[in-house]
């Protein structure tokens, strides 16, 4: 037994001396990623080096009953099998993590008795069910290599011996169960493993990982000869050499994406500072701007519907009769006034408003006795489709009192379906959703005319900060911490180079305060550099009046802003004037890459700016016109991406005139 206890010595004492090594290193605790749970699979070989100790399995005689004056350790065994399961692991924002597995585990091992005359040799088969709770450490000397250890429970599920009475002869005795098994066995299990990102996307990273694990089970069969069997190391134990390979995928990053947003057109009274690696464009005149906004909230045309359920979905808003009545849309425009800090002021109050959408057109249906109405259904599985229609038409009928007659109902595959060909495979139940469907269809245009709406904005995208840092190829990641006297807050982690950050809800209850922003830049390397800028704020009480529009976009074209152009022209730059401020940004849902949604939001932007350029000469009008693409950001101008309405809501550009 010593070869095997001088072993089982060697390998444990490694992996603590590793794991302390790690642990130093990251003392500093620096953030390493993104706070995550990662779930996948695991497939390796054991090698594995067993030793059965004393045991009776073959009477009369003793196996491995060496002489009590043979020193030699000649009882060893050498065998291989496989490894294979599941796994979750919970890895923090710093160097630690923590990893359960659960794992179909061979210990199988050849073990001859060199004591026996002629040598006897056991073909062991064990099986386990083990379950490792480990601990993980990552380190910043190789970045994306981790190391694991900790105990094992091993629950027996096969055990059964094949005997040789001569190593050198036939099977004598085959698939004899091994007696006196204990339902679980204890051990420990330490390791490495290698990170490699194979793929990404807005909701997911897929990561193959190379691993190479120590393990260690010891009293695989309970104690039968008292007078030999002293030590658990002594009954039967395995100790296992493992290489193999890890699948393992996570859930986005709730926190900003990683695409490129550019910066801003700076202003002559734009500040700017620049300090070694971080540079900041402030609003103007470092004030918050507070608007009286007019907007035109255009109604997606759909009701969308769950898969596998018939009914109209709960979030949208239903009436009954006698409410039908009162119904009036303009209500729906008049939203709350005061210091709307968050996003709720742009974007929660218009989503109420089109959860409206079908007392919306049941209400200008009423009010249009001539005009009749197409409710198209479809359903990607080609089942639900007239069902989904026929729902929205019956409860029309019954809530506003409309003739069945001037409503039909069909199913019929979209006319805009969302989705191509070429469409990501991996955001096919997203793109689903979207065609799971009620469409309203109207000969008369007017029908679908925006809800216009005001309301009181602070947040808007031109009171935003942004921030951005140089060598970005050298950095694995940054984040902004800003602080007053009063509060901070923490932004990031980021993966591009510059990121715009609304830091109006630091102005809640201060109408100018001083601000110390501390940029922490995580380099490939591990290590860390360290910036702070101070700025100051004020909010300007002159409240501006603002105008602003929303257009909608197709499933992946920039070019639909075309169908915009007559609208953007004969309605929209006519509101322009000489010295107002015209902002235009664009925005993506998080379906397809990041990178590529970033340059169709700015494409969009871009050719909006480019018509109302193209009409104010024209008019021969001078105003300052910037152009925004922030892609798929989440910031105060994102819809909820969770359902499809949201996702449509955010292929978009909005147009903003500053008076």
């Amino acid at each position: 037994m010593k070869t095997l206890t001088q072993n089982f010595i060697a390998g444990a004492l490694a992996i603590v001396v590793l794991i302390l090594m790690s642990s130093a290193v990251n003392a500093q605790d620096t953030p390493f990623r993104d706070q995550a749970w990662r779930f996948g699979l695991n497939l390796g070989l054991n090698d594995n080096s067993a030793s059965l100790g004393f045991q009776d399995l073959h009477v009369p005689f003793h196996n491995f009953d060496k002489p009590n004056t043979d020193t030699e350790d000649n009882i060893n065994g050498r065998g291989y099998g496989a490894y294979g399961g599941a796994f979750i692991e919970f890895l923090s924002s710093s160097w630690w993590g923590i990893q359960l597995r659960v794992s179909y585990d061979m210990r199988d091992a050849v073990v001859t008795d060199g004591y026996a005359t002629p040598n006897t040799e056991f073909d062991t088969r064990m099986a386990y069910m083990s379950f490792e709770p480990l601990f993980r450490v990552d380190q910043h000397l190789i970045p994306n290599l981790s190391f694991v250890a900790g105990p094992l429970i091993a629950a027996n599920i096969h055990g059964t011996y094949s005997f040789r009475a001569d190593a050198a002869g036939p099977v004598t005795d085959e698939n004899v169960k091994v007696p006196d098994r204990p339902v679980a066995s204890l051990g420990v299990t330490g390791g490495v493993a290698y990170d490699i990102e194979i793929g990404s996307s807005a909701n997911s990273s897929m990561y193959l990982s190379p691993f190479f694990d120590y393990s260690w089970i010891a009293a695989q069969r309970k104690s039968v000869i008292t007078r030999a069997q002293n030590s658990s190391n002594d009954i039967w134990s395995t100790q296992t050499f493992r290489f193999g390979i890890r699948l393992s995928w996570g859930p986005g990053s709730a926190q900003p994406p990683m695409t490129e947003i550019p910066v801003p057109v700076k202003q002559k009274v734009v500040a700017e500072v620049q300090v070694d690696h971080v540079g900041m464009v402030m609003p103007t005149n470092n004030e918050i701007a507070t608007k009286d906004v007019t907007g035109y909230f255009p109604i997606l045309p759909y009701v969308f519907f769950d898969e596998g359920n018939q009914d109209i979905p709960g979030r949208y808003i239903l009436v009954d009769k006698s409410s039908a009545v009162a119904f009036n849309e303009d209500d729906l425009g008049k939203f709350e006034k005061g210091e709307l800090t968050t996003k709720e002021t742009n974007v929660d109050q218009l989503l109420t408003t089109y959860r409206n959408v079908i007392n919306i057109f049941a209400m200008r249906l009423k009010k249009h006795p001539s005009e009749k109405l197409i409710l198209r259904g479809s359903d990607p599985e080609g089942r639900n489709g007239r069902a989904f229609a026929v729902k929205v038409k019956n409860y029309m009928v019954d809530a506003f009192q409309i003739e069945p007659s001037r409503i039909s109902a069909e199913e019929e595959a979209p006319l805009k379906p969302s989705g191509s060909s070429l469409s990501d495979p991996a955001f096919a139940s997203l793109i689903d959703d979207e065609n799971r469907r009620v469409e309203f269809i109207f000969t008369n245009q007017d029908m679908y005319k925006p809800v216009p709406y005001t309301t009181r904005d602070e947040s808007a995208i031109k009171n935003d900060i942004v921030f951005s840092v140089d060598n970005m190829p050298q950095l694995r990641s940054w984040e902004v911490n800003i602080s007053s006297n009063m509060k901070s807050v923490k932004y990031g982690p980021f993966r591009s180079s510059s990121a715009r950050i609304n830091v109006v809800p630091l102005m809640r209850n201060s109408d100018n305060a001083k601000f110390k922003a501390t940029i922490v830049m995580t380099r490939l390397d591990g290590k860390t550099m360290t910036e702070v800028h101070d700025f100051k704020l004020t909010k300007n009480t002159d409240v501006k009046i603002a105008s602003r529009y929303l257009m909608i976009f197709d499933y992946n074209k920039s070019q639909a802003v075309a169908s915009y152009e007559k609208k953007i022209r004969k309605e929209i730059t006519p509101g322009m004037n000489t010295g107002n401020t015209v902002i235009v940004h664009g925005h993506t849902d998080i379906i397809g890459d990041e990178a590529e949604n970033q340059k169709l939001s700015q494409n969009r932007s871009d050719e909006a700016k480019r018509i109302v350029d193209d009409e104010l000469r024209n008019e021969n009008k001078k105003v300052d016109v910037q152009s925004i693409g922030v892609g798929q950001t989440n910031m105060q101008y994102t819809f909820n991406n969770t359902n499809p309405e949201g996702r449509m809501y955010n292929r978009n550009v909005f147009v903003e005139i500053i008076r």
